[in-house]
């Protein structure tokens, strides 16, 4: 009865959503895993950097700061942009969330992309909007097909560049045209998550683009390349309206005192930047190399994982669980729709070599 009483009083919207489900982050009983489901950095912050959060421990009687200055700063001269125009989150999960309640309610539409990052329309129907799915070409997001889905009642347009789980991108001056054509009271979300790991210098992460286009909303993450996502930090960019609007609704103190020291910390260390940038390229071109020598399909990327496609449905499971029990996990994307693919992120170099061992000697038995 009580069950009954909650769904009629919650919004409608709430009873479509799914609950999202992380990548596996360990296997029962078993030590030494490798873990390569969740697109996590392979290496471990420098120690200068994590030492600050010791002493930042004798704090934790004391509130963070509300507006996370030293960060904003750091985010400022970092990427060379407007201190004024940045707003800091508890991972970029919570500006997208900020988004949604900001610009949509129960009589708008948001325009998603098929094979996109699922948290895209949770976060849509939360605020009680109604979810469009464009159709990719491909598993390329299509520009065309989100186009053709604006109405009037459009309110939001979610995709990432690099896009999650399927590492193709947008390039800039496609980017610059598809933009152009979306009317300006339409809010555009630019996930770049992965932007960093884009070595293709035709390529915009949309920081740029902000003072042209003042719709656009730039989210970002420390939880990729800069090895911080047990903290949840990050950071969102847009034009100054926009900013101090979502500033009025995020949560006080919405940032921990040791995310926001030390993601001012880690933008300093140009060193551990270039060491993640250089051992991703290496396997972006690399492992597609040796899994696609093993009879299997894997796709180019411009992320940090790689998306691979299985053609029997039973081969699949088969490969999944047979990783599992020498201790290694992958993604299965079954509920992206992606039913016939893995996605494996990019793992150290030892971790890379076990992981291809292990898959060459599960297909040898296929």
């Amino acid at each position: 009865m009580q069950n009954k009483i909650i769904t009629k009083i919650v919004k409608p919207t709430i009873n479509q959503i799914a609950k999202y489900i992380p990548g596996e982050s360990s296997i029962d009983g078993k030590e030494n895993v490798i873990k390569l489901s969740s697109n996590e950095s392979p290496f471990k912050v420098p120690n200068k950097v994590s030492v600050i959060s010791k002493k930042l421990i004798s704090k934790f009687n004391l509130y963070p700061d509300g507006d996370s200055n030293i960060l904003k700063k750091s985010l400022s001269e970092t990427f060379k942009i407007d201190f004024s125009q940045i707003i800091c989150g508890n991972g970029s999960d919570d500006i997208l969330s900020l988004i949604a309640q900001a610009f949509s309610d129960e009589s708008s539409e948001i325009i998603c992309s098929q094979y996109g990052f699922i948290y895209y329309p949770i976060v849509a129907k939360i605020s009680g909007a109604r979810v469009l799915t464009a159709k990719t070409s491909g598993l390329n997001i299509s520009c065309e097909n989100i186009l053709g889905l604006i109405t009037k009642k459009t309110k939001i347009i979610f995709f990432a560049n690099p896009n999650n789980p399927t590492g193709t991108v947008i390039l800039r001056n496609e980017l610059i045209k598809f933009i152009s054509k979306v009317p300006k009271n339409i809010i555009i979300v630019i996930d770049g998550a992965y932007s960093e790991f884009v070595t293709n210098k035709s390529y915009s992460d949309g920081l740029d683009l902000v003072k042209k286009f003042p719709n656009i909303i730039v989210t970002r993450t420390f939880s990729k390349i800069y090895a911080l996502a047990g903290l949840r930090l990050g950071w969102g960019y847009s034009s100054k309206s926009i900013i101090e609007l979502l500033e009025k609704i995020r949560g006080p103190f919405n940032v921990n005192s040791i995310a926001q020291n030390i993601g001012a910390l880690i933008l300093k260390e140009k060193q551990f930047l270039m060491k993640s940038i250089n051992h991703n390229k290496k396997w972006q071109k690399k492992l597609p190399q040796l899994i696609n020598s093993l009879g299997l399909k894997a796709h180019g990327t411009h992320a940090n994982f790689i998306l691979v496609e299985v053609k029997e449905q039973n081969n699949k499971n088969k490969i999944i669980s047979e990783l599992l029990k020498k201790r290694i996990i992958i993604r299965d994307l079954y509920n992206y729709g992606l039913k016939n693919f893995l996605r494996v992120s990019i793992g150290t170099n030892s971790e890379m070599n076990v992981f291809i061992k292990a898959l060459k000697l599960i297909l040898k038995k296929l």
